[in-house]
Formats: structure tokens, C-alpha cells, sequence
């Protein structure tokens, strides 16, 4: 049992780590597209699009029911992780920079789900994580107040998004929806119900480069709308909402470092203490709590 118990908290920590990785290069690719040729309901519309597609080639060759995908509770947690979560974050992404997402995002990650859970189960916080979620609040404010900081429309886009998925990542848990029906509903509720929709939003799709719409298809509609959510959900049933959370501590800092290598932008020293107090105070919320504990049991013995 205690074996057991290891081996799924291990996996559950490697796949957070895939997710931060996967994460990272997301809000890169996702500032990247925005800012050229296509618009934002565009990069929706592709990603939705490619995604759904191939889940449902992959349910009618699998023989898959889709009908026990389409209750209430498992729709509104699809469009609060797919549409909702997307279409706020690269609003907030396409009016402030690339490290700005990483770090309002992920760092008021670990306080909305904790928002949520005290709301839906009563659950409180313990000093560690009050500790934490100062030391996030602080991280966000140097944020806003420096020279490169996210401006107030931005902050509030990207504060939604991130309301958006710390919602989904709680009530997967708390609803118990499994890991192989989200990675079908997900999409898939999210290429019906969003491509109408695209139709008659602003949009370059027709005049758009091709290279442009495969990067977006392949990394939007396969890695991150397939591969990131199935890592991702894997590491929510493993560790939990709170505990997977936490993990996305690195975002921030992996962020901003490919959009330095990648999107020339220069961090000022404001910025990058911001960046650091954010990652301690995520790893503070959930993860100094435990390791207090541990260190009192090894101390009387």
C-alpha cells in the first residue's frame, strides 16, 4: 500500500513537471501567434478545432460512447478548462508580456482553488499557506507596479483565466470525472460548442501564413489540448487540486526564460524579483506545511 501510494505520487509529480514544461512553451507560442498574423479567437478556433477532430476519430475507432460525456457537470467543467480558461488568457496575453501570464496565473492558482474549495467544502487555510498566499499577493503587486507590469484590463483577463482553471481543477476532483472521459470531452465540447462561435469573430485564418496555423494546430490542438490535459489531469488525481497546483511554481520562471530566448523580452530587476517571490510563495503554500511536519516527526525521533 505504502509502495503504491510512492509510485502514484511520483508519477503524479513527473506529470506536473511535463505540464510545466508543456505550460511554459504555451503562453510562448500563444504570445507568438497573437502578435502576428492570427487573432486570438483564431488560436481558439485552431486549437478546439485540430483537438476535437481527432478525439472524435479516435471515439468512433475505438467505438467509444460519447453520450455519458454530455451532462451538466461535466460540460461546464470542459468549458471552464477549454473555452473560458483559453479565450481569457490570450486576451490577457495578447495586452501584457509573456511573463506577466506565467506568473498571475499560476501564482493565484493555488489561492482561487483554495477560494473555491473553503466555498464548496469549508476547507481553511493553515499558516504555511497564508504565508504563501502573502507572499503571492506581494509578487503580484511588484508585478503591477513595475515598468513591464501587466495593466489592470490585462490583470483582470488573466485573474478570470485563472479562476477558470483552478474551478476546473477542483470540481474534476471533487465530481470525480475520470482522466479518459475529460480527455474526450474537453475537446470535444469545445470544438461544438466554439466553431460556430468563430464564424462570426474577427479573424486572418484565410490570409495567414500556413506555417503559422500548422505550429498552432500541432502545438495547440495536439500537445497542449491532448498531452498537457491528460498530464495534467493525471496529476490533479494523484496528488490533488492544491498539490498539483503548487507544481506550476516553476511556470513563472520557465516562462520567463524561453520568452527571453525566444521573444527578446528583457526583464527588469523588479520584474524577476517578483518571478521568485511568486515560485516561494506557490512551493510555501502547500509544500512548506508538510515538510514542517516531517521534519518535527524526524526531530523526536
Amino acid at each position: 500500500m505504502e509502495r503504491s501510494l510512492k509510485f502514484n505520487n511520483i508519477t503524479g509529480l513527473f506529470a506536473g513537471l511535463a505540464v510545466v514544461m508543456i505550460w511554459s512553451g504555451w503562453i510562448i507560442i500563444s504570445k507568438w501567434g497573437v502578435s502576428h498574423a492570427l487573432t486570438v479567437w483564431d488560436v481558439t478556433g485552431i486549437r478546439f478545432a485540430t483537438a476535437g477532430t481527432l478525439v472524435f476519430v479516435y471515439a468512433l475507432l475505438s467505438k467509444t460512447s460519447l453520450k455519458a460525456i454530455f451532462t451538466w457537470p461535466i460540460i461546464l467543467c470542459s468549458l471552464c478548462c477549454g473555452t473560458f480558461y483559453v479565450c481569457a488568457s490570450l486576451i490577457g496575453l495578447l495586452i501584457s508580456d509573456a511573463a506577466n501570464t506565467g506568473v498571475i496565473i499560476n501564482g493565484t492558482l493555488p489561492i482561487m482553488c483554495a477560494a473555491i474549495l473553503f466555498v464548496w467544502k469549508r476547507g481553511r487555510l493553515n499558516n504555511s499557506q497564508y504565508f504563501g498566499v502573502l507572499l503571492i499577493l506581494v509578487a503580484n503587486a511588484l508585478l503591477f507596479t513595475s515598468s513591464g507590469g501587466a495593466s489592470l484590463s490585462a490583470l483582470l483577463w488573466l485573474l478570470l483565466a485563472a479562476f477558470f482553471i483552478a474551478f476546473y481543477s477542483v470540481s474534476m476532483k471533487i465530481w470525480q470525472i475520470n482522466i479518459k472521459t475529460i480527455l474526450i470531452a474537453v475537446p470535444l465540447i469545445n470544438a461544438i460548442f466554439f466553431t460556430p462561435i468563430w464564424f462570426f469573430l474577427p479573424s486572418h485564418f484565410n490570409v495567414a501564413p500556413f506555417d503559422e496555423i500548422l505550429l498552432q494546430g500541432v502545438y495547440q490542438g495536439v500537445v497542449v489540448s491532448i498531452l498537457a490535459l491528460f498530464c495534467m489531469s493525471y496529476s490533479i488525481n494523484k496528488l490533488g487540486a492544491v498539490s498539483a497546483s503548487t507544481i506550476m511554481a516553476l511556470v513563472p520562471i520557465v516562462s520567463v526564460i524561453l520568452a527571453m530566448l525566444f521573444l527578446d523580452q528583457h526583464m527588469s530587476l523588479q520584474m524577476a524579483v517578483s518571478i521568485i517571490i511568486c515560485s516561494v510563495g506557490i512551493a510555501c503554500y502547500s509544500g512548506l506545511q508538510p515538510f514542517l511536519l516531517w521534519l518535527r516527526k524526524e526531530t523526536k525521533i
